[in-house]
């Protein structure tokens, strides 16, 4: 093993064993790193599982919504058409009804032989 001056030198007995338990140490905290990142992992696609239902659930909401807002403006439609032209066909009795007031008024008022 090389320590900077180019020479190599033999690696003792206690250095091997305490260079493998360092080893060892580093891959049993590996092993436990990736059973972390294993069940974060299954969490993950857990959450992704429920966000894609809860996205289908919301998305066929939104449809039921949207078709119940067109019919709702359909009939609100119908019923502004309905008050419109009762509206009108009301203004137009009372002015004919103003009309035949004025003229009966007119009559009314006229001396007797004229």
């Amino acid at each position: 093993m090389a320590q900077g001056n180019g020479k190599i030198v033999r690696l003792t007995d206690e250095r091997l064993r305490r260079l493998d338990r360092r080893m060892a140490a580093v891959e049993e905290a590996q092993r436990g790193t990736n059973a972390r990142l294993d069940e974060t992992n299954a969490r993950l696609d857990q959450a992704v599982d429920v966000l894609t239902r809860l996205v289908r659930v919301v998305a066929a909401q939104n449809d039921r919504v949207n078709r119940n807002s067109a019919q709702l403006n359909a009939r609100f439609d119908r019923l502004t058409r309905a008050i419109l032209k009762g509206r009108t066909a009301d203004h137009r009795r009372m002015s004919q009804l103003e009309r035949r007031l004025d003229t009966l008024e007119r009559r009314a008022l006229r001396p007797n032989g004229s």
